[in-house]
């Protein structure tokens, strides 16, 4: 592992690029992802890409994101099986600038409304504050508006007997709007969440930009707090251990 540093950019790049296969291994007899019924997880928790592309033509429909038929029909809709659990295609929306807000935090704003309206409850830092949410991008991330399908990996990181640091692990493959456009479309994964089978998320693509000084060490990230049936986006840090926690990647372009 690279050492602590408060610059996210020269954080090590093999374990930043780690293959689906480096995922960790519990050392001891635990109940985790890999010992469910990997059929059953995905099936129950996702939806075909088609319907995914349904609910973006909804949701731009609805909250004006200004993306055309053209833009649409780009999207390959073949279907995909992934067996490893917590793998799935997603089809995530990044938008432009727009009213002064700039493409990245409008994308993050947008697709955690979209997200907040498929559960019951939700909550968020900073939710009563004015403004969007202060988020940019990991340092050489490129922001592209537009429909893309990808490759998430929702379990990737995870350590549930050690925990993992997400400073440590996370780089230029770390997912962000991706996580929130899965978000949006799976709610049910969502609201699975509970840390030992199914996993909480870092959006590690993303860096909090307030505090200033400290803005290297805070991430956005997604919980369910099942005893009050709501989803939480939360501001945490980076630099913790965290043995219920993944940092989703993506692992592979979509169409």
């Amino acid at each position: 592992m690279s050492t602590l540093t408060a610059d996210p950019d020269i954080a090590d790049a093999a374990i930043a690029d780690l293959d689906l296969a480096e995922r960790p291994t519990p050392r001891r007899t635990l109940v985790t992802i890999e010992t469910v019924d990997r059929a059953t997880m995905n099936e129950r928790f996702f939806i075909p890409v088609a319907d995914q592309l349904a609910n973006v033509r909804r949701w731009n429909a609805a909250r004006g994101w200004g993306f055309t038929d053209a833009d649409f029909d780009a999207i390959d809709t073949t279907p995909v099986v992934h067996d490893q659990p917590l793998v799935v295609d997603v089809v995530a929306v990044y938008l432009p600038e727009k009213d002064g807000i700039d493409g990245i935090r409008r994308t993050f704003e947008e697709l955690w409304g979209a997200a907040s309206e498929g559960v019951p409850e939700n909550w968020s830092w900073r939710q009563h504050l004015e403004g969007p949410r202060p988020v940019r991008l990991l340092p050489g991330a490129k922001h592209v508006p537009g429909i893309r399908r990808v490759t998430l990996d929702l379990g990737a990181g995870w350590d549930p007997v050690d925990g993992v640091r997400a400073i440590e692990i996370r780089g230029r493959r770390s997912a962000s709007a991706e996580v929130l456009a899965a978000a949006a479309h799976f709610p049910e994964w969502i609201q699975a969440m509970e840390g030992v089978n199914v996993p909480f998320v870092y959006l590690g693509g993303y860096v909090v930009s307030l505090p200033e000084n400290e803005a290297w060490r805070h991430t956005p990230c997604l919980s369910w707090n099942e005893f009050l049936g709501r989803v939480n986006l939360m501001d945490h840090w980076v630099d913790h251990h965290q043995r219920r926690w993944a940092v989703p990647v993506v692992s592979a372009p979509g169409a």
